[in-house]
């Protein structure tokens, strides 16, 4: 699942070595940094296993935007 989440991410932005713009990198880990908030509080209420795969998606997508090379 991993695997195919970080390809999904990375045929859409690039690897994370491939510079973006400041701005796009900070909206987006801002966006991400919302969405892993509600994927977790989701789990706590029901740690059901679609909940635990959502949190997963969410985990390694604010991962990619952390890590984005910028370019200013």
């Amino acid at each position: 699942m991993e695997e195919e989440i970080y390809k999904i991410i990375t045929d859409v932005n690039g690897t994370v070595f491939q510079p973006a713009l400041r701005k796009q990198v900070e909206e987006r880990k801002a966006a991400t940094s919302e969405g892993l908030d509600m994927a977790l509080a989701s789990f706590k209420r029901n740690p059901s296993a679609e909940n635990y795969n959502l949190l997963k998606a969410a985990m390694l997508t604010y991962q990619y935007w952390v890590q984005k090379r910028v370019i200013d």
